[in-house]
């Protein structure tokens, strides 16, 4: 089994932690209110749209399932704040 675990926050001081847990393909998400844990519940398991770099001014339009890979999670990732308001904190232990 294999997890891989990120710190998440909202609000000021609001942590928590989500583990993606890589071969059920399935996310805990540890937060202190339980609307906060149904916003990114929701967030990851649904399809998105995402305009992933492929260099310094180029893009592609890819379509993620979060839960689907470890490389799409991290890539949903990064736009969650945009999306639900929800930073992840890549630098922070978990």
């Amino acid at each position: 089994m294999s997890i891989f675990r990120v710190a998440i926050h909202y609000g000021v001081n609001s942590n928590g932690f989500l583990a993606y847990d890589t071969d059920t393909k399935t996310v805990t998400i540890d937060l202190p209110e339980q609307e906060w844990i149904d916003k990114v519940h929701a967030y990851l398991n649904e399809e998105h749209t995402i305009e992933n770099a492929t260099g310094l001014d180029t893009y592609e339009r890819v379509q993620v399932k979060p839960l689907e890979s470890l490389e799409n999670f991290k890539l949903a990732l990064t736009r969650m704040w945009v999306a639900i308001d929800v930073q992840v904190d890549w630098s922070r232990p978990a």
